[in-house]
């Protein structure tokens, strides 16, 4: 291939990209915007590998274009995570009274490994333990009862039956919502107290990003919900986006939570460490999450589950 022709090639690849780049940061348009914006930093990425493939041909003024743009998008991504990371330091000078283990875990509806994720849920040690797509688990209820004799969501089985909260201690206040549009139960909220210290815990499952504006009508209903809940709160579930994307990153400013301290990847299960962290956790009020982690076997399911100690502090 001439060099000529190359560089048409790598110019016809960076009009693609910059088309990306501009979905990524421009204003919410179309459906699925929310998936790419939670590629941000893996389209960052292999466009800057365009970046110097642009400079290796002679491209310069091409590629020096693309570096900028590439540039801005990481920059308008950093700035989100460091503004919610900003939300972390008012514990910092404050060690909490509690500590919570908390499991957050899309089991894939008709998994065959259920058996192999009770085992895991009980070797936890998990305090609270949130499961969507919950169907898989049905069979595992008598068994898991032993470890956790409190749980919340899917009393009755059906295609309804998704997000279900697993508790050591007894859970009060329970509330199992249908979220519209699709009226699946998809939130649970409920409170409990762990070693004295009350705590609202909320599981959630919002849908996939590409259907329509689902997962931003689902985000109203539980904005309210959580507007009724005072004092500390645990949230976690399978956002199906990363907190950096417009849906979570709105919904967290205005409802005020607080992120882990950093974000671990849970899809896709094949790239590891080096997925998109879809699947999050959150805190307000007198809770903050101390430390997190993905599962490393993701027992049959396509997400990584997260486990977390939650610190639980005083007024």
């Amino acid at each position: 291939m001439k060099s000529a022709e190359l560089r048409g090639l790598l110019s016809g690849l960076a009009l693609v990209g910059i088309a990306a780049l501009v979905a990524i940061d421009g204003p919410q348009l179309v459906p699925g915007q929310d998936l790419l914006q939670s590629l941000r930093f893996h389209i960052a990425a292999l466009l800057l590998g365009l970046v110097v493939l642009l400079f290796a041909s002679r491209a310069r003024w091409r590629g020096l274009l693309m570096l900028v743009l590439v540039g801005a998008s990481l920059g308008q991504g950093a700035l989100v995570v460091y503004r919610q990371q900003e939300a972390r330091a008012a514990f910092d000078a404050r060690d909490p009274v509690a500590t919570a283990r908390v499991l957050s875990f899309n089991v894939l509806a008709y998994n065959q490994r259920g058996g192999d994720i009770a085992d895991f849920m009980i070797e936890s040690a998990a305090d609270i333990v949130f499961i969507m797509e919950s169907r898989a688990m049905l069979p595992q209820l008598e068994r898991l009862a032993s470890a956790f004799p409190y749980r919340a969501g899917c009393d009755q089985a059906g295609d309804n039956c998704d997000t279900m909260v697993f508790s050591r201690t007894p859970l009060t206040d329970v509330r199992v919502v249908a979220l519209q549009p699709f009226e699946r139960l998809r939130l649970v909220i409920a409170t409990t107290s762990i070693d004295g210290q009350e705590v609202t815990v909320v599981g959630t499952h919002l849908s996939k990003p590409y259907f329509d504006e689902s997962a931003w009508i689902e985000v109203q209903h539980i904005r309210r919900a959580l507007n009724t809940i005072e004092g500390p709160l645990i949230l976690a579930g399978d956002f199906n986006a990363a907190a950096w994307s417009d849906l979570v990153a709105r919904f967290a400013a205005d409802t005020q939570l607080v992120p882990p301290p950093y974000y671990p990847a849970t899809w896709p299960i094949r790239f590891g460490a080096l997925g998109v962290p879809i699947d999050n956790m959150f805190t307000r009020g007198g809770a903050r999450i101390e430390a997190i982690e993905a599962m490393d076997d993701p027992l049959g399911s396509n997400h990584r589950g997260l486990l977390a100690t939650v610190g639980l502090y005083a007024d």
